[in-house]
């Protein structure tokens, strides 16, 4: 059997077996490994699915590709255990499938019947009087049996002492063992589709998967007081080759679901669990589960507080690699904006002063969003600044920087960017494209030319070469660079702004003060979005060349 080891971008993973279901991954809904969110995924972007005896993999014609041991998947592959997919910030290793390490607890396929050895009871059977007379041997005069068991279960609830998970697990199942004289025992949480040991005592265990689907499915606990009179129990060679000889399981269950399973047996002859051990121990469970799943609330609102900080701290450190405001230059009207999807991003922007006098442009954007792209970010600004020292050939300049940021960019992790060197005084333009959406020159008639040419992704292959292209700027003309936050924004109807609108607002609005042009293009988009999240990191960059206009510097247009 073969499964898939799938990590995220922030470092969770999850394990997937494969049986003989084809895996779609995309952003639909509908896909078995769906990302909705996630804007560099096409709606259907691959499939792994079982041809014959052999497990292959199919890219289905999507945007950004998919890749397979780092590179570009171009035909349908089958998979050999060891073989790295990746597609956006997911990757999935393929491999065979892990046999469970130091196992102790393994789940028997007997039945449990109606039997008078079998007592099953529910939590709300214990909190109803008549029930826990019914259970109780010897109820006092004038009382029930339910008052302590009532009085167990409000001090627990009104417990607010934690413990770490991994002490409170063990603490759980030494006061169960006590508190009922069991010999053995074992604590089992919910972990995804399996049960995860947590505590244990008394070597391996045996356990009836009918009894552990009551516990689970029907929230029932379970008690059988002697195997040797259960039928069902004899059956199980097993389970009788250990020797039990009572038994009983109970759900960890809080008021809304079962985290998990708590079961303790005997081995001595002598020793035959009650009604009374049942109905303690499922009251224990209980309170326990409310008390683990309180500590693992606070646990995890603790880490979120810290990794809230964290990147708080990393925004204001981002915000220091990224201009704040556009530079002075004679001849030239420069303005732009950047705004974060998350608290820090990928996108990346940068004014240069290039070592011949030149306004070098760069705008960028890294693959994925959150704190690796931020991080990647960083290093390619530090990269760019310091060729732009040297460098003035924007197809060297763009050779150099793929060369440099290949040791340091993951397999799914690349770069595409728009670099240009302007010259005011003749309006020179030379730029390369680096698999980056068009820059917009825009012409004081109207007319609207897409720079497109340069070369593939930064990042991503050793040895590329990237080509030079020249245009001019008139007096008047207006250069829009972006990222795909803004043509790729999404409507209610999972519809992408897009390049052509972006280009309908800004063209009859050509000469409008550049500030006022971005903040009317980034309210169309917020418009278009019309309530949906913002997808992605969103940057506009926009240059004019205007006869001696000696500009003041602008602060950048920032959203929250």
């Amino acid at each position: 059997m073969h499964e898939l080891h799938i990590t995220l971008a922030d470092g969770s993973s999850r394990v997937l077996r494969l049986t003989e279901k084809p895996i779609l991954l995309g952003r639909e809904p509908s896909c078995d490994l769906a990302f909705p969110s996630d804007p560099e995924l096409s709606r259907r972007h691959l499939v792994v699915e079982l041809e014959g005896n052999r497990w292959v993999v199919r890219d289905l014609g999507s945007t950004n590709g998919t890749r397979l041991n780092g590179l570009p998947l171009q035909t349908k592959h089958i998979l050999k255990p060891g073989d790295k997919i990746s597609a956006s910030h997911i990757t999935m290793l393929y491999r065979e499938a892990e046999q469970p390490k130091n196992r102790t607890v393994f789940f028997d396929a007997s039945r449990v019947e109606a039997h008078p050895s079998t007592v099953a009871i529910h939590l709300s059977d214990l909190l109803d009087s008549q029930t826990s007379e019914r259970l109780s041997p010897e109820p006092a005069s004038g009382s029930a049996w339910v008052t302590p068991l009532q009085a167990l279960l409000r001090v627990g609830r009104e417990l607010v002492q934690g413990r770490p998970l991994d002490e409170l697990f063990g603490v759980v199942l030494n006061l169960a063992l006590e508190g009922v004289g069991a010999e053995r025992g074992v604590l089992m949480t919910q972990e995804g589709e399996d049960l995860v040991e947590k505590a244990s005592r008394g070597g391996e265990f045996r356990i009836s998967t009918a009894v552990r689907d009551r516990v689970m499915n029907h929230r029932e606990s379970v008690l059988i007081e002697s195997v040797a009179d259960a039928p069902a129990m004899l059956s199980s060679k097993t389970i009788m080759m250990q020797g039990v000889r009572s038994l009983i399981a109970v759900p960890l269950q809080t008021d809304s679901r079962v985290i998990g399973l708590l079961y303790v047996d005997a081995r001595n002859a002598l020793r035959r669990f009650t009604n009374d051990d049942l109905g303690l121990l499922t009251v224990m469970a209980n309170v326990a589960a409310m008390r683990i799943e309180r500590q693992r609330l606070a646990e995890i609102e603790e880490s979120q507080r810290r990794h809230e900080a964290e990147l708080n701290q990393a925004a204001e450190i981002q915000k220091r690699h990224l201009p704040r405001t556009a530079p002075v230059w004679n001849g030239l009207e420069i303005a732009g904006m950047h705004s974060a999807c998350l608290t820090v991003g990928g996108d990346y922007f940068d004014y240069l002063t290039l070592c011949d006098g030149r306004l070098g442009i760069v705008v960028a954007d890294v693959a994925g969003k959150g704190m690796p792209a931020a991080l990647m970010m960083m290093s390619l600004q530090a990269r760019v600044q310091a060729l732009a020292e040297t460098c003035t050939d924007m197809s060297d300049f763009v050779t150099r920087l793929n060369r440099n940021m290949l040791p340091s960019c993951a397999p799914n992790k690349f770069v595409t960017m728009f670099a240009g060197s302007l010259d005011a005084a003749t309006g020179e333009l030379q730029y390369t494209n680096a698999g980056h959406l068009p820059g917009l020159l825009v012409r004081t008639t109207g007319e609207v030319e897409h720079l497109t040419e340069g070369g593939m992704f930064v990042g991503l292959l050793p040895n590329l070469q990237y080509e030079r292209l020249t245009a001019t700027l008139q007096e008047g003309d207006l250069l829009v660079l972006y990222t795909d936050g803004i043509t790729e924004q999404e409507n209610a109807a999972g519809d992408d702004y897009g390049v052509d609108r972006l280009q309908q607002e800004v063209t009859p609005r050509r000469d409008w003060p550049l500030e006022k042009l971005i903040a009317h293009v980034t309210a169309q988009v917020s418009a278009w979005a019309a309530g949906v999240p913002v997808s992605d990191d969103q940057t506009v960059v926009m240059v004019r060349r205007s006869a001696g206009l000696n500009v003041t510097a602008r602060p950048l247009v920032l959203r929250p």
